[in-house]
């Protein structure tokens, strides 16, 4: 693992709004996201619009995955963003690297369901990440000239309202007993 990677994954609408009929203005082609400004659609009536350019923004990324309609030719599975994204997280973590997945987006995008996922069928990156791990580790220790030890440290963190919270210890000590919650503080400039 080299640099930073960016995916980006456009879910299906949810059931408000369908419900207030709104629109899929998202299209992926290949590497690439394609947003159409709804209102310059050329459906509106506007005849004012000179510039194409503010009809439809495109933006360049490693991988876009459309997760929109399961029956798509180009739906991207869970699978799918394991094998481009987790893998390589899993690989360089046996190489001895720090890796890191930081799944980023406004509450209801699907970062939950890509990153747990649902089910065993549906299992997002943490678990498929998870499994393939000690999966490797006991298959090393397994071998007969296996003479290495392993050790595995993982976070699980969630930052919701500049607090950040432990996701995989719940329930937070009282205050001197360690592990305390903290505030992150963005200050612009800085």
């Amino acid at each position: 693992m080299s640099h930073i990677k960016v995916a980006v994954r456009v879910r299906p609408l949810n059931a408000r709004e369908i419900d207030s009929l709104a629109k899929m203005v998202v299209e992926v082609n290949k590497d690439t996201i394609s947003i159409t400004n709804p209102r310059l659609d050329g459906n509106t009536g506007q005849s004012d619009v000179v510039d194409s350019r503010e009809r439809v923004k495109s933006f360049v990324f490693d991988y876009a995955y459309l997760s929109t309609e399961r029956e798509a030719t180009n739906y991207a599975s869970q699978s799918q963003i394991f094998q481009d994204a987790g893998h390589e997280v899993l690989e360089a973590a046996f190489d001895g690297y720090n890796a890191c997945i930081f799944a980023y987006g406004q509450t209801g995008s699907g970062k939950t369901y890509t990153m747990m996922g649902n089910g065993e069928e549906e299992a997002g990156l943490t678990p498929r990440i998870l499994q393939g791990l000690f999966s490797r580790v006991k298959e090393a220790q397994d071998h007969p000239e296996c003479s290495i030890s392993c050790r595995v440290d993982v976070s699980y963190m969630e930052i919701y309202n500049e607090k950040v919270r432990d996701l995989l210890r719940p329930s937070i000590p009282k205050r001197g007993q360690g592990n305390e919650r903290f505030t992150l503080k963005i200050y612009p400039g800085t």
